[in-house]
């Protein structure tokens, strides 16, 4: 399969999913983005969208509530964006483009954390490999959620839809490249 027709496919059957459960996946998003007034909840409640979104994915059913479920992963969380945001940064302190590639390479990691149950260097590790093994599928995807993310910015107001559509094809996207590996 192309790498065109793979992204075409993740966004296809992600608008097709988005559009069954946009209501609980918009107020899901509004309920975390409140919730992130508070520092200290941002990476669980971030975690509590790709939960959300890879339940959806997987045909079940959920709630705006079920946002809060990223606090069953608390220190894994802030484990994951902790050591996420090191090594990104140490990345940029090297030249800028090494810190660019990781922030790339690292799409993966939530969806590996919480589908896998791996640890947080395990889950950008396997993160890394993914995203090497399909970099062309994984920047130009990684282009297309970042275009998605600036227009619901910029409108301010449409945040809260491009940013569950984004995780939600992120959590797709995740969710089949895992599978793909695991075929081969």
């Amino acid at each position: 399969m192309t790498t065109e027709k793979q992204i075409l496919d993740t966004i296809k059957q992600g608008f097709d999913i988005f559009k069954e459960n946009f209501v609980a996946l918009i107020l899901g998003t509004v309920i975390a983005i409140i919730g992130m007034i508070l520092i200290v909840t941002i990476p669980p409640l971030i975690f509590g969208l790709f939960i959300m979104s890879n339940d959806v994915a997987n045909g079940k059913k959920v709630k705006a509530t079920d946002v809060l479920k990223g606090f069953d992963y608390f220190f894994l969380s802030w484990g994951l964006m902790l050591s996420a945001i090191v090594a990104i940064l140490a990345g940029l302190v090297l030249l800028i483009l090494p810190g660019l590639i990781l922030m790339v390479l690292f799409q993966y990691a939530i969806m590996i954390a919480i589908t896998q149950q791996k640890g947080p260097i395990e889950s950008l590790k396997e993160s890394y490999r993914i995203g090497k093994q399909n970099f062309s599928f994984t920047i130009v995807f990684w282009i297309f959620i970042a275009f998605i993310s600036s227009i619901g910015a910029m409108t301010v107001v449409g945040v809260f839809v491009t940013t569950p559509f984004a995780i939600l094809c992120l959590a797709i996207a995740s969710n089949s490249l895992a599978k793909k590996k695991s075929k081969a």
